[in-house]
């Protein structure tokens, strides 16, 4: 009997046997794939939302960026039918509110910077570049407006923000600005955002070439293609030089440009060397061309504010792989608790705490509405370097700061109220005179003036919002309402919502201004502090000053 044998030629053997090995190794592969991907979550690597870069640029790489402590309570108790409708309801209710000033401001000032909500009219006071739209971009995709943030963004698409008729404010421009950009471009992954950012950034960048590298206060773009011209002249604050550091490292980190990240780092180096008259605590005032303090007044308000509120939220954005962002923030902390923190001597509330300022070394008992901010950063720092008496302090300022929303007569707060404090001395006929003069202007005793006027700002929300993040304590949604249904009762206009001239007087006259930071900080933290606690995580994102949410480095899922 014949046999038969098939052989097989050794080319195609060859490529059979590399067939074969190929499906092995794709086999094993997948079975890895499968087997530790219930270990690791593989959504990170396909969502470019949630890519994850330690890089601030192509030169700088950070290597030691970790997961911090969690800052968000945990939510684990589910919320009762009750609760949840009361809250729902609550949230729509500042929804509405948001497209009823939208409205208006499509209706009357369409790409203009602002609409003057009482007679109509319009003004361009940041630009003319549509601060109100680019300021309200990231607001308008949390509450899921999607035609508004459509419309948005194909008037973002037309605007050159490398020219402006008039000079910049450097700070304004990119708290709001490329703030508002970059976080639309993290939440949308849209690429005109980013586009837009950078060529913004890089108009911005010559506003550094001071003698220093401390940015001037403002800018004329196009000194940019100019060889010569005029120094600008005037003093910088430390909120407008130490307030954009975040910003232009997440433009380093998102285009790979290190030079961004090289200017802003500059200006923390410079203001870290500079000696202090008081431990941790910055001079107001400093002059563009030596980098040196001018001036002697010390303030966590105006011209302050947000220099101190970057330092936590920079060392929260790189992971803490920067250390020299905590070493700097809790020596202002532990400076601000010796040196400005005083209890007040309101009658009735012995237990509140103010924040004050100090003034040629002496302690003023001023507070501003912008302090307000502090207990949120506060209780932030506290979770994040385990710090829990800042979170009792922060309580405690937080009540002073809705205390003096709940002392007027229309439970709106005023821009600043001045108080008195225990650690002052007082003999007992200056305290009676002191009594007369509250009494006389009606305000509570141990409350000697204040500056009635409000516009809109958000800052004692902005606490609110983040201590019940924090502590998961109700109270601060009901304080949050309180506050939201006093706006609504005195600020609304036909067209928007409006700002007040005398907020503790029945009385009280609308100042027909309705600034953009309204749209994107006010009524965002109010929308956010009413919407489940995983919508724009704290534990994910970091607000910029103008509450503009950037995503974390590393993040605590």
């Amino acid at each position: 009997m014949r046999k038969f044998t098939v052989k097989i030629p050794w080319r195609l053997n060859a490529r059979l046997r590399i067939t074969i090995i190929l499906l092995l190794i794709i086999t094993f592969l997948s079975y890895q794939f499968i087997f530790i991907s219930d270990i690791f979550d593989y959504s990170l690597w396909f969502d470019p939302s949630l890519k994850i870069s330690y890089y601030l640029g192509s030169d700088v790489y950070l290597k030691n960026v970790t997961r911090l402590p969690k800052i968000q309570y945990d939510f684990d108790i589910p919320e009762t039918l009750n609760e949840k409708l009361i809250r729902e309801y609550r949230r729509d209710s500042i929804k509405k509110g948001f497209l009823h000033a939208w409205s208006g401001y499509t209706k009357y000032a369409w790409g203009k910077d602002e609409l003057e909500p009482v007679t109509n009219d319009s003004r361009d006071n940041f630009n003319g570049w549509g601060a109100t739209i680019v300021d309200s971009l990231d607001t308008i995709w949390i509450m899921d407006l999607k035609d508004e943030f459509n419309r948005s963004r194909d008037f973002v698409e037309t605007v050159d923000f490398t020219t402006s008729d008039d000079r910049v404010s450097v700070f304004e421009t990119t708290i709001r600005y490329l703030g508002g950009l970059l976080s639309a471009y993290e939440l949308s992954n849209d690429p005109v955002f980013l586009k837009k950012a950078l060529d913004l950034g890089n108009a911005l960048l010559p506003s550094f070439n001071s003698g220093s590298g401390l940015p001037y206060n403002d800018w004329d773009l196009k000194w940019n293609y100019e060889d010569d011209f005029d120094k600008p002249w005037g003093l910088g604050s430390l909120a407008q030089v130490g307030t954009l550091q975040l910003e232009f490292m997440k433009l380093a980190q998102l285009t790979g440009d290190s030079e961004f990240f090289y200017k802003v780092n500059n200006i923390t180096d410079i203001l870290d060397s500079l000696t202090k008259p008081f431990p941790g605590l910055y001079p107001l005032q400093l002059d563009h061309e030596t980098g040196e303090f001018v001036g002697h007044d010390i303030s966590f308000g105006g011209n302050g504010d947000s220099f101190y509120e970057y330092l936590i939220k920079q060392y929260i954005f790189v992971g803490g792989a920067i250390d020299q962002f905590r070493r700097m923030y809790i020596e202002s902390i532990d400076g601000m608790h010796k040196y400005l923190i005083r209890r007040g001597m309101i009658e009735d509330r012995p237990d509140l705490l103010f924040i004050g300022e100090l003034s040629y070394g002496s302690f003023v008992g001023k507070l501003q509405h912008l302090t307000c901010f502090v207990p949120g950063m506060l209780a932030i720092g506290s979770k994040v370097l385990d710090r829990p008496k800042d979170l009792e302090v922060a309580i405690k300022l937080a009540e002073a700061c809705y205390f003096a929303y709940e002392m007027t007569y229309t439970g709106i707060g005023p821009e600043d109220l001045w108080f008195m404090s225990s650690n002052d001395s007082y003999n007992e006929s200056e305290k009676k005179l002191l009594k007369q003069k509250s009494e006389n202007a009606d305000l509570p005793i141990g409350v000697l003036r204040l500056s009635d006027s409000y516009i809109l700002r958000p800052e004692t929300i902005e606490s609110l919002f983040i201590l019940y993040r924090v502590t998961g304590d109700k109270k601060y949604q009901d304080k949050g309402w309180k506050i939201w249904q006093a706006i609504e009762k005195w600020c609304k206009t036909p067209s928007a919502y409006s700002g007040l001239y005398n907020i503790n007087s029945k009385d009280a006259v609308q100042n027909n201004n309705m600034e953009s930071f309204f749209l994107a900080e006010t009524l965002k933290y109010l929308y956010l502090l009413f919407s489940p606690p995983d919508l724009i995580s704290l534990d994910t994102y970091v607000f910029n000053t103008e509450a503009h949410p950037l995503l974390r480095m590393a993040r605590t899922f």
